[in-house]
Formats: C-alpha cells, structure tokens, sequence
C-alpha cells in the first residue's frame, strides 16, 4: 500500500515538474517572438523609409540627367551661353557693392 502512495506521490511530483517545463518553455518562446515580432516592425520601418528615400534619389537622378537641368545649370554655375545669345551685364549693381563697409 505505501509503495502504491510512494508512486502516486512520484506522479504528481512528475507531472507538476512536466507542467512547469512546459510553462516555463512556453513563456520563453513567447517572449522571443515578442523581441522577434518587435524586430521585425522595426526593420520594416526601416525598409520603408530607405524605399521612399531610394525613390526620391531616383527622381533626383532623371532630374540631373535632363538636358533641362544641364543647360540650367552650366547657364548658373559655370556662366556658359548658347551660340549667338548675346550677355547682358548690370553694371549698377557692382558699384554699390564696396559702400556699405
């Protein structure tokens, strides 16, 4: 009769152990895919973000290959005109420039 005690006693001993290793096992992987989950929000921002900056980069670089944008900018910048087109400088504008010293 005790040996029968002993093995019930053993079993419950057993099962709870089981139990608590499936709880605790169970709370671990939850909170990895918690971590994970987050992870993943995360780096999907991430994504989204870089692709919307790669789309702008992609407007700016058909800007920048425009004929439009190249003439622009030798015409600002580097001062170069078209054949026959004749330069115009104001000359009143450069006169006042050292007076206000």
């Amino acid at each position: 009769m005790e040996r029968g005690r002993e093995m019930k006693k053993l079993k419950k001993i057993l099962l709870f152990g089981f139990i608590f290793y499936l709880a605790f096992t169970f709370l671990g992987q939850q909170l990895t895919l918690m971590r994970l989950d987050s992870k993943y929000k995360e780096l999907k921002a991430k994504e989204a973000a870089v692709l919307k900056e790669n789309e702008s980069l992609k407007k700016t670089l058909e800007e920048v290959n425009s004929d439009s944008f190249i003439e622009r900018e030798a015409r600002e910048k580097l001062g170069l005109v078209k054949k026959g087109e004749i330069i115009y400088i104001d000359i009143s504008k450069n006169k006042g420039g050292g007076e206000g010293k």
